[in-house]
């Protein structure tokens, strides 16, 4: 097999680093193209179970307009995600609760390809992060 070149090389690496914001990502070399495969968490510390329950269908309507997002951004290059969802838990700590959405995506990019990729895939993960710091965006 081909070794990839350096610039494929350093396009996975930028995309690992971008993923560990609120996720990771596994990827593969299959020359000329590079496969990607995300996994983004959009978690929110709310204060009880019955909070967190409440909170759901708004973080449901979060995901969808990442999902939303990252396809238009990525001019579909990014196929659509797949969102999967956790009930309210408590923290070890047992201080508070926290709900989690685990969305799942992949891409393939090139070296003359990645930048729209790379754009969708930077908001999205920018958008989970500012999600654990802040909260849902108000309505």
């Amino acid at each position: 097999m081909a070794q990839p070149s350096p610039k494929l090389q350093q396009i996975a690496k930028d995309f690992q680093q971008i993923a560990t914001m609120a996720g990771f990502l596994n990827s593969a070399f299959d020359a000329p193209q590079l496969r990607l495969l995300f996994t983004l968490y959009a978690r929110l510390t709310v204060k009880d179970e019955a909070e967190g329950q409440a909170v759901l269908p708004r973080l449901q309507a979060w995901c969808e307009q990442q999902c939303v997002n990252l396809r238009e951004g990525s001019s579909s290059a990014i196929l659509p995600p797949q969102v999967s969802y956790a009930p309210p838990q408590l923290l070890p700590n047992g201080e508070s609760w926290y709900v989690v959405a685990t969305m799942t995506f992949n891409s393939k990019v090139t070296e003359n390809s990645y930048q729209r990729v790379r754009a969708a895939v930077l908001s999205a993960y920018q958008a989970a992060a500012a999600l654990r710091e802040k909260g849902l965006p108000e309505e």
